[in-house]
């Protein structure tokens, strides 16, 4: 049986560098207990990680280097060199705490694929569980979501290992592994020519539009502030060192739907607000704020989705958050603005059937070391194109969650940077709670816990006005706005 590594994440494994290492930390916060310690910890890991199929396998790869690596059962597996501890010297410390964990953001894995870590000596003698995962194992960064339901339960005395083994990934033989790279080889011929008529087939597309255009004399419909203009060069996007430095904070749920019911939009639009004006009030205090607004990746939810809700994207886009403004409702106003038209424009393609041409599906098609050296080289002559950062939303457990024995008072997940995106940020659904982790080189963006308790704050300043604004009385001007450029959108036949 040959289980081939799937493709985003072959690229992202075999794309990283020594300044851009792509594991993702999951990081469980529980309360002090006399039930916790190291051991206990340890083999809480140690018997419930292994449960998962890849966390109990290796990569092997193909003969001359050719092809994705596929994944092998390890015999007699022992997962005790991956698992290690750690203790906050100065008991209490935030800040050494968190430097603990930009160490573990920053360190490779090496040729390892998951290390877990259990740290003792935070504040009010909590303790902390810490799994690093390698993109192999993380699935894109959603290893948070495996690995949590692996060592959580929802009540104190359940056992965390109820789960069941998934089955084995197999062992495949030396034929089957040749077969294999046959088969991939021929697959990646057939890519190569989809990509070629994918091509020409935008090329065309293009030059008719132009010219229908041209016969229509229709007028250019303007586009939202938030989606055009030139993208600002700011630290967010300056060449990466091998340095991280983290932050957290928590914000409840209900803050940012009183938001929303005062002001309209999403709860998705008054997080990216509350962002915008922590970036803002950073970039204030430790920089210059742009012209323009800063472009950032972000999930996209299903047309259908419900608006209340963060998480279970479908796909990634692009948005700018407009910190060149100053108020609040503005910004507001602008993002609700700005992700209708993007979700507007993704259905529109989605319906007239554009296929999306992508840095994944161009270089899953090459070989690992091929791809490996490509990355260095572009991340060298500094060809990443420029996105400041991403956000990324990820579903947790409820909010009476227990790890060991002890209750969870925090979820947060660390997300990897890239070339040309020196900022992440993570939202964790847990219950009624939202857990925030933000990432940064430090060596370009100093005092990061001035963002992640920036983002915090500005939800409270946000869900202040909301509570005093009578706009909350009745159907909001964000709620009724529909830009002109949407209508037209969804009025223009194709």
């Amino acid at each position: 049986m040959v289980i081939r590594l799937p493709a985003a994440d072959a690229v992202s494994l075999h794309t990283q560098t020594s300044t851009t290492a792509a594991h993702t930390v999951a990081l469980i916060i529980m309360e002090a207990s006399d039930q916790l310690s190291h051991d206990r910890l340890h083999r809480l890991v140690a018997s419930s990680l292994p449960a998962l199929a890849r966390f109990r396998s290796r990569l092997v790869g193909k003969p001359l280097g050719m092809g994705q690596p596929v994944w092998a059962e390890i015999d007699d597996y022992d997962p005790t060199p991956q698992i290690h501890g750690a203790t906050v010297h100065n008991p209490g410390d935030p800040g050494e705490f968190a430097d603990l964990m930009g160490q573990l953001a920053a360190e490779p894995l090496d040729r390892r694929l998951w290390e877990a870590w259990s740290i003792d000596g935070l504040a009010g003698g909590r303790w902390a569980l810490a799994v690093k995962m390698s993109p192999a194992v993380s699935g894109g960064g959603a290893g948070s979501a495996l690995v949590w339901p692996r060592l959580l339960t929802t009540r104190a005395h359940d056992p965390a290992d109820a789960m069941p083994t998934e089955p084995s990934l197999g062992t495949p033989s030396l034929g089957e592994l040749v077969a294999d790279t046959v088969t991939e080889v021929i697959e990646n011929n057939v890519t190569g020519a989809w990509l070629l008529a994918e091509a020409v087939a935008d090329v065309l597309r293009a030059a008719r539009s132009r010219l229908r255009g041209a016969r229509e004399h229709k007028p250019i419909v303007p586009a939202a502030s938030s989606m055009t203009g030139p993208v600002p060069h700011t630290v967010f996007d300056a060449p990466l060192t091998q340095r991280r430095s983290v932050a957290f904070a928590s914000i409840r749920l209900t803050d940012l739907q009183t938001v929303k019911k005062a002001f309209g939009g999403s709860i998705t639009n008054v997080f990216l607000a509350a962002c915008t004006l922590s970036l803002r009030a950073w970039l204030q205090r430790h920089g210059t704020v742009p012209d323009g607004p800063l472009l950032m990746q972000m999930p996209l939810a299903p047309p259908d989705a419900d608006p209340n809700a963060i998480g279970n994207p479908l796909t990634v886009g692009r948005i700018r958050l407009p910190v060149q403004l100053d108020d609040p409702v503005l910004v507001l106003t602008n993002l609700h603005t700005a992700t209708e038209r993007l979700n507007t424009v993704r259905e529109r393609d989605i319906e007239k059937g554009y296929g999306t041409v992508d840095f994944v599906t161009i270089a899953s098609a090459m070989p690992p070391t091929a791809a490996h050296a490509a990355s260095q080289l572009y991340t060298r002559l500094g060809l990443a194109p420029i996105c400041h950062g991403s956000v990324s939303y990820i579903t947790g457990k409820p909010v009476s969650a227990y790890c060991a024995g002890a209750r969870v008072v925090g979820m947060h997940t660390v997300v990897p940077l890239q070339a040309g995106c020196g900022l992440t940020i993570a939202l964790t659904s847990r219950g009624d709670v939202l857990d925030l982790s933000v990432c940064v080189c430090p060596d370009n963006v100093p005092a990061v816990d001035d963002i992640a308790t920036g983002i915090a704050e500005s939800v409270d300043i946000l869900a202040a006005a909301a509570r005093e604004s009578p706009r909350g009385h009745g159907r909001s001007v964000v709620t009724k706005l529909t830009s002109h450029a949407t209508r037209r959108l969804h009025g223009r036949r194709y």
